[in-house]
């Protein structure tokens, strides 16, 4: 007997999924208080208590090193005619990208992931959407978003076991929205809708805005406009978006509203972990969880020390018969002379203060949290305590292994988040976008007498092109999405400076030699797309605006061609003329030369044979007529 899903039957698995996040939220709730400290959203509070914001400093210190620019997309296909396409899919999602400030979402989803878990909702804002008839109108109708979907409103499969939920049955997001919007759309069942409880103060509990609401009602907020709650749910196996009530005090027989599900096969979550999983969990392990223990405790210690000192005080005693002596002693100047008839009488006691133990106990308390947290110290450019300077070299290129597996994964999610858009912009079958190329220009030449001469160098030149269904080329799946290395990341001028001058004086030069050598070895070797692919590995993303010539080999052998040329030498007599290594031209010019290196004879043909068997008796002639005269 086949199982039947029922709309209470799926509410009820929401709910269990609501419940089984509960812990999460609530550990969230309280890093999140740690994070902001005491002085979030508050006057006043007990001066020492955290005085030591270890977590805000270490992802104040991660965030800008993984996101800090928008991305640059790269699109691959295996097949050939589909490259020219890829291409303008990759400029149009670059430029939508600052468009939606892709980065600004990025930043806030890789925050999240620090605490918990990422994710971000990618989508067409259609009449029909959420995200279209949303109390703010922060999406324009049909176009294409990418927005943050807070942890608190993040609705799972209680089933999932697969790391990140890829197996879950459903994934969804809690949306809050005005009952007269739903009810204006006519796109839900409004008998239901009016049978919705409106969201009050019970729902805010255990929340994250409930930081930045201490002093307000919240309730008041809900009345304005009778907000409500949905959960919004992706059914992949259906390819379907159900609706259901967001709240647990109601349970309907039907659901607010089914459709069909219009955008990519995987969904339009992406979520990011910064984690290594969990066997047999989806949710990783909070990069937070781990540092937590140890804020606290510095933070403690901390205080500790700083109640030591203030309790420390110095007092002065005396006998009672040199009374007269002390007093004279705490009015007198600094190195002022006094009389005294007992000084061993009059002394000063010290009470109290801080341990230096405590202090030793506290630094050890940062190193463990600097080691926890994939070295923070060394990313916001502070001091590490280390013996010597191999021993701080071998400490920060271990801290940097964390740092590049962290940023691995942040720009393969962003590869998969930017790979929805694309889907989107695929598929539209009116679309229209204006975008900018940079195209190479080949050289123009002109026959001259003494052979080609150039008339326009190549160039690179920016070409008006336009993303329309007609340009559209294979299957969208042939598409391998990545983002270029290091395209979200930005560095100060000076190592920027010294980047690009290490980069001239050292991978330019080796480039030159290496394209030389293997044109001697008649190996096809392209020094443009060798220059340009290691000045991307480097960070430096402008070198195809500087570096522009597709046609390196072929154009040098031009200009030396153009120029004077070398004569053969023309030997003695009698003596044997020695090949000569400049003859024939530049050195590109022997290079070209029957496809070989130099001064290698290529075979000859049969003519060529013949009139050498011809001449050989002729010269044999000359040779006895020689003899005889001499």
């Amino acid at each position: 007997m086949p199982l039947s899903i029922t709309p209470r039957k799926v509410q009820e698995a929401v709910h269990r999924g609501v419940k089984r996040m509960h812990n999460f939220r609530a550990a969230r709730l309280m890093f999140l208080r740690n994070y902001v400290g005491q002085y979030y959203d508050r006057a006043s509070g007990e001066v020492g208590t955290e005085a030591l914001g270890l977590i805000f400093n270490a992802i104040r210190a991660l965030v800008p090193h993984i996101v800090m620019n928008f991305p640059h997309f790269n699109l691959r296909s295996p097949y050939l005619a589909m490259q020219d396409y890829g291409e303008l899919l990759g400029l149009a999602i670059d430029q939508h990208s600052i468009k939606i400030d892709v980065k600004s979402k990025y930043r806030r989803g890789l925050v999240d992931s620090i605490f918990t878990l990422g994710v971000w909702k990618t989508g067409l804002a259609q009449s029909n959407s959420l995200y279209a008839i949303d109390p703010d109108d922060r999406i324009d109708g049909g176009t294409v978003y990418t927005e943050v979907v807070d942890f608190d409103n993040f609705v799972v499969d209680p089933n999932s076991r697969e790391h990140l939920f890829a197996d879950a049955r459903f994934l969804g997001d809690r949306i809050y929205i005005s009952r007269q919007k739903l009810l204006d759309s006519g796109l839900y069942k409004n008998d239901l809708v009016e049978r919705l409880p409106r969201v009050d103060s019970m729902h805010a509990r255990d929340h994250a805005y409930e930081l930045s609401m201490q002093g307000i009602q919240i309730d008041e907020n809900f009345e304005m406009e009778d907000i409500v709650e949905v959960i919004e749910l992706w059914v992949p196996a259906a390819r379907a978006t159900v609706t259901v009530p967001g709240s647990r005090e109601v349970t309907f027989e039907d659901f607010l509203r089914v459709d069909d599900f219009y955008g990519p096969d995987e969904g339009p979550y992406t979520l990011l972990a910064l984690t290594p999983p969990v066997p047999g969990n989806p949710l990783p392990i909070p990069m937070v969880g781990v540092w937590n223990d140890l804020h606290i405790l510095a933070n403690k210690m901390a205080k500790k020390i700083v109640d030591q000192a203030l309790r420390q005080k110095d007092i002065v005693t005396y006998r009672r018969a040199a009374a007269d002596d002390a007093q004279e002693m705490l009015d007198a100047q600094d190195g002022e002379s006094i009389a005294c008839d007992d000084p061993d009488g009059v002394a000063v006691k010290s009470f109290g203060g801080q341990q230096n133990s405590n202090e030793v106990h506290l630094s050890q308390l940062q190193a463990w949290f600097n080691y926890m947290a994939a070295n923070p110290d060394a990313l916001a450019g502070l001091g590490m305590n280390t013996g010597s300077a191999t021993e701080t070299r071998v400490l920060a290129g271990n801290a940097s292994v964390g740092l590049e597996d962290m940023r691995d994964m942040m720009y393969s999610a962003a590869a998969a988040e930017g790979r929805r858009r694309a889907w989107y912009f695929h598929t539209d079958p009116l679309i229209e976008i204006p975008l900018v190329r940079r195209k190479p220009m080949p050289a123009q030449y002109v026959p001259g007498m003494n052979g080609p001469l150039m008339v326009t160098p190549a160039q690179i030149v920016e070409e008006q092109v336009l993303l329309t269904p007609e340009a559209r080329r294979g299957d969208f799946i042939d598409f391998v999405f990545s983002v270029e290395p290091e395209s979200m990341g930005r560095r100060d001028s000076r190592t920027r400076f010294a980047q690009a001058l290490d980069f001239a004086t050292k991978i330019l030069p080796a480039a030159a030699s290496s394209a030389q050598t293997m044109a001697l070895l008649g190996i096809p070797f392209s020094a443009k797309e060798f220059i340009v692919r290691m000045a991307k590995d480097a960070g430096i993303d402008w070198m195809d605006q500087v570096f522009y010539d597709p046609e390196f080999q072929q154009q040098m052998a031009m200009r030396m061609m153009s120029g004077p040329q070398p004569q053969d030498s023309k030997g003695q007599l009698g003596q044997k003329v020695q090949p000569n290594p400049s003859a024939g031209g530049s050195l590109m010019d022997q290079i070209a030369q029957n496809g070989q290196p130099a001064n290698v004879m290529n075979n000859p043909d049969l003519t060529e044979q013949a009139m050498a068997e011809f001449q050989s008796g002729a010269n044999e002639g000359q040779a006895m007529v020689k003899k005889e005269m001499f």
